[in-house]
Order: structure tokens, then C-alpha cells, then sequence
């Protein structure tokens, strides 16, 4: 069993966790938890020294709101030494009644060549600049290294470049969700900031369903931050229901 088999079996009924070694390692409270202080103390210690030990940045936990124990598990984490990074918004949406809806838009991802993972990396990061989400940490060769970690071996066919009209707008990031099977994430997704305001943020995430689908998703999990109004008005315009409210978590690792 691998070292982070271990901590997910440790975790199963807890969290689930997300892969992004080198550079992270992150939790996410499941639906229904039974709580357990000492137990779940024990957990996070047990987490945290595993980063420690494997010299990883940072620690990453989302936690539900809306659970009867999150005043609980909240001040735990803050006892361990994390910190409250952002609110956030869970929405859900079913796939079936998708299609293949381009409206004009050319998807290229970087398995087609037409692409370098320099170029890609450089228009990651102007599609960060200016968004409404709270600002990353990371360099973008760690973005890139903890995406290719947390994907998998076709993480470049995941990693799309979108144009209009031989024009760039943005990128999109939709994969299937490391241990499951058929829920559909977007890894990331964003427009440069030229070209905001013009509603292609509704094509785009709509058509990355339909990519999803195409993959085999057969429902869609959407996360963003709670200050992002208008992402969560793509949300609505395509049909996503508000699955849950959320918090994260950072601990940095000092090495």
C-alpha cells in the first residue's frame, strides 16, 4: 500500500483527499460524518505529520457549514495552525440533458500539439489575474506539477485552450474526479481578462459539461469562491443547483 493509500484509508470515513504532491495534500469532509473529537483529532495530527515528513508546502481542508459539527472542527483545524482562506459555494448539476452546444468555439488541448506547456502555463496565469477568487500562493510550474499529480496520466487531454474566431479566451480543466467514476470537475476554468464581460463564460462552462459528459461524467461538481458573484451566476444561467456551503482551510508546512 502506498503512503497515500494510507492516509486515504485512514481518512475514508472522514475525508476524501486530494492528491496535489509535491505541493499539497488536501482533505474534504464527505456528506455524512459521524464526529468523533478525539478521533478526528487524531486524523489531522496524523495528516499533519505525514506532510511534514514528505516536506509538502501546504495542508488544504474544505469543510461543510451547514454540518451541526463545524463550529467544532473549525477550531480544531485553527488549533492545529491552519488558517481560514475562503468561503465557498458547492453547486451540483446532472448531465444528461447536455449537448454539444459550441457556438463557434475551437477547443485545443495540449495532447492536440498545437500547444506548449509553457505557452499553456502563460495563459493560465493571465486568466488568474484580476479574478475574483482569493489570490494562489503558487507558482505556475507547481500548479502544473500538482495538476498532472492529481489527474493522472491524460492530464494534458484535460488541459484545453479555447479560441472564437482565431481569438484566445480562455482555458478550461475538466477531468473526472481521482476514485470516483462519474463526477465531472473542472480542475480549473477561466477567461482572460480582455476578453470578460462578453458572455463567453456561459458557452465555455456550459461546453465543459458537455465535455465532461463526453468522458463519461454523469453529474457535474462546481466550486467557487463565495465573493465570486459572477461565477456563481454562470452557475445559475446553467442550470446548477447549490449543493453546499463551504470553508477552506491552509496550513503552510515549513521545512
Amino acid at each position: 500500500m502506498s503512503q497515500i493509500s494510507m492516509v486515504e484509508n485512514l481518512l475514508k470515513d472522514s475525508f476524501k483527499v486530494i492528491n496535489g504532491m509535491p505541493q499539497y495534500i488536501g482533505i474534504e469532509e464527505r456528506e455524512k460524518t459521524e464526529y468523533n473529537h478525539n478521533n478526528w483529532k487524531d486524523k489531522i495530527n496524523t495528516l499533519n505529520d505525514f506532510a511534514i515528513k514528505h516536506k509538502l508546502n501546504r495542508i488544504s481542508a474544505l469543510i461543510n457549514r451547514s454540518s451541526e459539527h463545524y463550529l467544532s472542527l473549525s477550531q480544531m483545524l485553527i488549533n492545529f495552525g491552519f488558517e481560514k482562506y475562503a468561503s465557498k459555494v458547492e453547486v451540483l448539476r446532472d448531465l444528461k440533458d447536455i449537448n454539444n452546444n459550441k457556438k463557434g468555439y475551437e477547443w485545443y488541448s495540449l495532447s492536440d500539439y498545437k500547444i506548449s506547456e509553457d505557452e499553456f502555463k502563460r495563459i493560465w496565469e493571465k486568466c488568474m489575474y484580476g479574478s475574483e477568487n482569493s489570490p494562489t500562493s503558487f507558482t505556475m510550474d507547481e500548479h502544473l506539477d500538482s495538476l498532472k499529480n492529481e489527474i493522472g496520466e491524460n492530464w494534458s487531454k484535460s488541459c484545453n485552450v479555447i479560441y472564437l474566431e482565431d481569438k484566445l479566451i480562455g482555458i478550461s480543466i475538466p477531468h473526472i474526479e481521482s476514485g470516483t467514476v462519474y463526477e465531472g470537475r473542472l480542475y480549473y476554468f477561466g477567461i482572460l481578462p480582455e476578453e470578460r464581460g462578453k458572455g463567453h463564460s456561459i458557452h465555455i462552462h456550459y461546453q465543459s459539461m458537455n465535455l465532461l459528459k463526453q468522458m463519461g461524467a454523469n453529474y457535474y461538481i462546481g466550486i467557487t469562491h463565495e465573493t465570486n458573484k459572477k461565477m456563481q451566476k454562470v452557475f445559475l444561467k446553467n442550470k446548477c443547483s447549490i449543493k453546499a456551503k463551504t470553508e477552506s482551510y491552509y496550513k503552510y508546512i515549513i521545512n
